[in-house]
């Protein structure tokens, strides 16, 4: 799958002031990266302040598809397992340690999904992310530290794609020219005659 770093992808900023919002990462890539890739594209989903858990929920848009297993927890002692139905994917995360710790902000989890073989240069893939199952049912996250709790702030992501770079193309060589010789006469020929020997006799 297409990897973020590869293609500028940035964390998007949530569309909620809450305690603690969700976010999604958004990736560029150009035509030849996205075939390169199987048209599987990987974006980060991060968290903007410290939890221990949250229902995560993420509405694909614009033909995008789930690729199977494709949103996996990425920090470690942190557990989840996703399912997908009819373009939404659900995952109850979960970060439990002995002494509990919150999870500081950041990167936790990642999801992979497919972008539709007929994409091309100009098109922008939509989703979004939500502390909600697929019904709309809030899925609260908690600070099992401070004991905060309440609805994580939503947030969205794209994924742009874009034309290949054009490489410069380089002047033809011009082959040398000769004077063309006019008709009826030949050209002039140079003779160079080699100098006689000096006598070395007296």
């Amino acid at each position: 799958a297409a990897v973020v770093a590869a293609s500028a992808a940035v964390m998007a900023i949530p569309t909620s002031a809450a305690g603690m919002s969700l976010t999604i990462g958004s990736a560029t890539l150009t035509e030849s990266e996205l075939k390169a890739a199987n048209y599987e594209v990987t974006l980060p989903i991060g968290s903007t302040a410290e939890f221990n858990s949250v229902g995560v929920g993420v509405t694909l848009q614009d033909g995008l598809s789930y690729v199977k297993k494709g949103m996996k927890v990425t920090a470690d002692g942190a557990s989840g397992l996703a399912v997908e139905s009819n373009g939404f994917v659900f995952m109850p995360f979960s970060y439990a340690t002995v002494p509990l710790e919150a999870l500081p902000a950041g990167q936790f989890a990642q999801i992979t999904v497919q972008v539709p073989s007929t994409a091309k240069a100009g098109d922008v893939f939509n989703l979004t992310i939500a502390g909600k199952d697929s019904d709309g049912t809030v899925m609260e996250y908690k600070n099992g530290v401070t004991g905060e709790t309440g609805e994580a702030g939503s947030g969205a992501g794209t994924i742009t794609i874009v034309a290949d770079a054009t490489k410069p193309t380089e002047a033809p060589t011009e082959a040398p020219t000769t004077a063309p010789v006019a008709t009826g006469t030949t050209a002039a020929t140079t003779t160079t005659k080699k100098a006689a020997a000096k006598s070395t006799s007296s």
